[in-house]
């Protein structure tokens, strides 16, 4: 119902507003001429939100704390042969020879972005193309981790190593925090967005050869899962993104929970390990289901999460909205404006650089983070006082000890949904144009003129996705994204208020902070490019 919802919003405005003043689109290689004034789709977008919310309020009235799968994957042959040890094992091995080959080219090959394997393996494949795998089908990564299969083998070779690589030797693996991951992708938004060599492939080799490094060091002294779990940050990035997706695993015995510490395991039954990829792993073929759940129906959480991983939800939508706001012309007047501040001439000269870019730059994606931070927080206090002023007749008694700080950890995964939509929006053109780039390269990684596939004469087809096909597919991202949005937060609301009136009450903050970020993030992408 939400789905045609939003469809017949965004069509009737198509129709009222024929005929009018254009305006420019952004994110798109090409200029598109929007066929009606941009406040129009900002309006609509906002109402299909609006809308959808009192939708949901009179349709869905109650909640279940399990949501039963409805397709068991294994049935099939297919299915089964993704569980199949040795093909498990053929892609595990392909995994490792693919990273090694990528990070090789980045040192010896041409140090040409479009000749060497290794950007366009990072940026297009890795960053942009694992999280969209990650959502739509399940936690790749986790398979493919190729610093976790390097780890396993040498532990394996080495019957010294295993003793480290198994075991927590600074005793933290009762913590649920993951501070680790939130420092390690503080550092990765800057890279992404600030650092002048990114694409530069020596420079990016060397940059993936530290991280492995730290990684390796990270799984030596608290072990290797321990390690994924709390400081590899796009282990946990894109665990966050498969929560949203359809697959949901489950091990038909309790007995891997009694010695498995991963957080995960909090949400199992007696009889079953649900949704804990590390029981799944380490359990017997014959204990293993997969099933099709809803999408969205993982980030369902039962309780709040720690406060650490809160503040790494919001450091991911933040980086992919200063993403898209970094290329617009407000960032553009802010920086000029930053240009005139005596500090930043100082720290420019102080620091021997050609331009202020990087700083003001820096001081951007520190900056967002932190106001992304302020704003849910604000809207969080509002909820935490409507629980306050509630009818204490009417709530659980832990509703009541809830605060600012436990209602934003409460609802934080209802967030997800729309940093994948902006994920999406952002970089779907990116994805389907520069991804094509791995089919010459795979048969050329080095830049040196080989033809080992015989695909090195490929040319990328950049006509493959239009303007008109990138803006529809962003605004119909961004509006669904929010409106999944919406729904988990209303169910989330369900399950911690036993008052289904109060759960409603507490949801008008949070449905005016959907409609704020969806006209923020359509208005973002509607922008013309503008490049410092």
């Amino acid at each position: 119902m939400i789905r045609y919802l939003v469809l017949l919003v965004l069509a009737s405005t198509l129709f009222f507003g024929m005929n009018m003043q254009p305006v420019e689109a952004h994110a798109f290689a090409q200029r598109y001429d929007l066929p009606i004034p941009l406040w129009l789709y900002l309006l609509a977008a906002g109402l299909t939100v609006f809308v959808s919310f009192f939708v949901i309020v009179i349709f869905v009235t109650k909640h279940e704390k399990k949501d039963g799968p409805i397709l068991e994957i294994l049935d099939n042959g297919i299915g089964r042969l993704f569980v199949n040890p040795y093909f498990l094992k053929l892609l595990r091995f392909l995994s490792v020879i693919f990273f090694l080959l990528a990070i090789s080219s980045g040192l010896f090959g041409a140090q040409n972005i479009e000749k060497n394997l290794l950007p366009t393996s990072v940026w297009v494949i890795w960053w942009v193309g694992f999280a969209f795998l990650s959502a739509i089908i399940g936690d790749l990564w986790y398979l493919l981790n190729p610093w976790r299969i390097i780890a396993e083998w040498a532990s394996a070779a080495f019957p010294k190593l295993k003793r480290y690589y198994s075991a927590d030797r600074f005793s933290i693996q009762s913590s649920n925090h993951i501070w680790f991951a939130v420092v390690i992708f503080i550092g990765f938004a800057w890279a992404e967005l600030v650092w002048p060599d990114r694409a530069v492939p020596k420079s990016l080799a060397i940059a993936v050869m530290l991280y492995s490094f730290v990684t390796w060091i990270g799984m030596y002294f608290i072990g290797i899962d321990n390690w994924l779990r709390r400081g590899e940050a796009f282990t946990i990035l894109y665990g966050l993104f498969a929560r949203f997706s359809r697959a949901q695993l489950m091990v038909i015995s309790s007995d891997y929970c009694s010695v498995c510490d991963s957080p995960d395991c909090h949400e199992n039954s007696e009889e079953t390990c649900t949704g804990c990829y590390s029981c799944f792993r380490r359990s017997k073929a014959k204990h293993r289901r997969i099933f099709l759940r809803p999408y969205g129906a993982g980030l369902l959480n039962n309780g709040a999460v720690h406060i650490s991983t809160m503040v790494f939800v919001i450091l991911v939508l933040s980086t992919v909205s200063f993403d898209g706001f970094a290329d617009t012309p407000t960032w553009q007047m802010i920086f000029s404006s930053l240009l005139n501040f005596p500090i930043i001439r100082n720290l420019t000269e102080l620091l021997d650089l050609n331009n202020s870019i990087t700083i003001i730059s820096t001081i951007g994606i520190a900056a967002t983070p932190i106001i992304f931070f302020l704003v849910y927080f604000l809207f969080c206090y509002v909820v935490s006082v409507i629980v306050r002023n509630a009818d204490q007749n009417h709530l659980p008694s832990a509703s009541t000890q809830l605060r600012t700080i436990g209602i934003a950890c409460v609802f934080v995964f209802t967030l997800v949904p729309i940093a994948i939509a902006y994920h999406l929006a952002h970089f779907l053109s990116f994805l389907l144009i520069y991804g094509q780039q791995i089919i010459p390269l795979i048969s050329d990684p080095f830049g040196y003129g080989w033809n080992l596939l015989g695909t090195a004469t490929y040319e990328v087809d950049i006509a493959i996705v239009g303007a008109e096909f990138a803006w529809y597919t962003a605004v119909l991202a961004i509006v669904v994204g929010h409106v999944v949005a919406v729904y988990l937060s209303h169910i989330m609301a369900l399950r911690v208020f036993s008052s289904r009136e109060i759960a409603i009450r507490t949801q008008y903050p949070l449905l005016v902070l959907m409609i704020f970020y969806t006209v923020m993030s359509l208005w973002i992408l509607a922008q013309p490019i503008v490049e410092l």
